[in-house]
């Protein structure tokens, strides 16, 4: 059993969180959006042994498109560098049309152009 602060966390409940994360993620909310991008990024979650950065990518490009009040420079800057920094142009393209897969899934729309 982990102790984080005065809560304790038991493995079973640690393995869930990037998977509770995806779920959420998937059901449009915003905030677990970012969670889910950032676990796939670090590798730091439960349920990502490695870091997967084109997925990672792929959050952070529907969380821009998503036009959620929430987003801001954080958004962008986190696109800046999980995306445009850290990913070659072909693995960009990848990660772009899983952006689009996830995007229309979530939102029952395409993903609307991103401006930078």
């Amino acid at each position: 059993m982990l102790l984080v602060g005065a809560v304790s966390v038991t493995p079973t409940r640690a393995q869930e969180s990037f998977y509770l994360y995806e779920r959420n993620a998937l059901a449009g909310n915003y905030t677990a959006q970012r969670n889910a991008a950032h676990c796939l990024k670090t590798a730091k979650c439960e349920g990502v042994i490695f870091p997967r950065m084109m997925e990672a990518c792929a959050w952070r490009i529907v969380i821009l498109g998503s036009g959620h009040h929430w987003v801001n420079q954080s958004d962008i800057d986190n696109y800046q560098d999980d995306c445009v920094s850290s990913l070659s142009a072909q693995e960009q393209g990848s990660a772009l049309a899983l952006a689009e897969q996830l995007f229309k899934r979530i939102y029952k729309r395409p993903l609307p152009p991103l401006t930078e």
